[in-house]
């Protein structure tokens, strides 16, 4: 049965607060906050709809379910056990299968996602997590930087369209769809808008990075485009070293991203700006109406 999270009774809660406690680099990366079962109990209450609990038997998940036009991604996949991932995606393909959901991706650690190969997925991407310690620089802005208003917002998403239209990421197909990505991003009250940052003048943008922050130590990425024109000029390092400074006059001590692994543009980026190596995940799909591979 699938329950979202924000309606789930408190039984189940307690269940999942303590599933969560029991994995501590999952803690760590999704409720950075929250460090014990008080803290993490009044966390939930405040999540969106996507945050979304399934329980079978004597399995127990807690994951994040967004869905596009009829596409259902899923991510902070949280288990009783590794082994459960297979019973997990079996109960969550029935689960969907009432819903207008055609195909899934599932985004996991690397050993679960083999689990989920071995049973029919495909592996669609492998994404790195890239981390380094904050400190200020002295790097100077190629063009104007400014905080993005909500005004932006519109002209923003065209260009994070333009960016990724090229690319292997077919939730970013469309300006509508990155329009919600970037409507997702600035509402949530992780958003730091005093340390995200746009590069050009008069609303013509050519580039962006929008930073977000789980706690009040660590700062992430979330998005980091470049109108394809305006790539190799140094703007996404501007950004990034612009967004360190301001970071470091927070107190912020530590800066993460999560970057494909095919995006070699990205890797060899955040390579050069210090940045290392962390983690690594893999997302994994499947058609679900018609049982195949997508």
């Amino acid at each position: 049965m699938i329950t979202r999270v924000n309606k789930a009774p408190s039984e189940i809660l307690d269940q999942i607060a303590n599933l969560v406690l029991a994995n501590e680099p999952y803690r760590r990366e999704s409720f950075p906050a929250s460090a014990n079962k008080t803290s993490l109990l009044g966390t939930f209450r405040k999540l969106g709809p996507q945050w979304t609990i399934l329980t079978h038997e004597g399995t127990l998940a807690l994951f994040a379910l967004s869905e596009i036009q009829g596409h259902g991604s899923i991510d902070h996949l949280c288990l009783t056990t590794p082994e459960a991932i297979t019973i997990f995606a079996s109960e969550l393909t029935n689960e969907l299968a009432k819903a207008p959901i055609t195909d899934i991706s599932l985004t996991t650690n690397v050993s679960s996602a083999e689990r989920l190969v071995a049973q029919g997925y495909m592996i669609k991407s492998t994404v790195i997590n890239f981390s380094r310690k904050i400190s200020e620089t002295q790097f100077m802005p190629i063009l104007p930087l400014t905080n993005p208003k909500s005004s932006d917002l519109p002209a923003l998403a065209k260009l994070m369209h333009e960016a990724y239209s090229k690319g292997r990421i077919p939730k970013y197909a469309s300006s509508d769809e990155t329009a919600k990505k970037l409507q997702e991003i600035t509402s949530n009250h992780e958003y730091l808008a005093e340390c995200s940052f746009v590069g050009g003048s008069g609303g013509n943008y050519v580039s962006a990075c929008f930073i977000t922050s789980p706690s009040k130590e660590a700062a992430n990425i979330s998005e980091l485009f470049t109108h394809p024109l305006y790539r190799a000029r140094g703007l996404a390092t501007s950004e990034v070293a612009t967004a360190m400074n301001r970071l470091a006059k927070r107190n912020y001590s530590r800066l993460n991203v999560w970057a494909d692994e095919s995006n070699h543009v990205a890797c060899r980026l955040f390579s050069k700006l210090g940045f290392e190596q962390t983690d690594k995940k893999m997302t994994v799909s499947k058609n679900l109406k018609k049982n195949e591979i997508v």
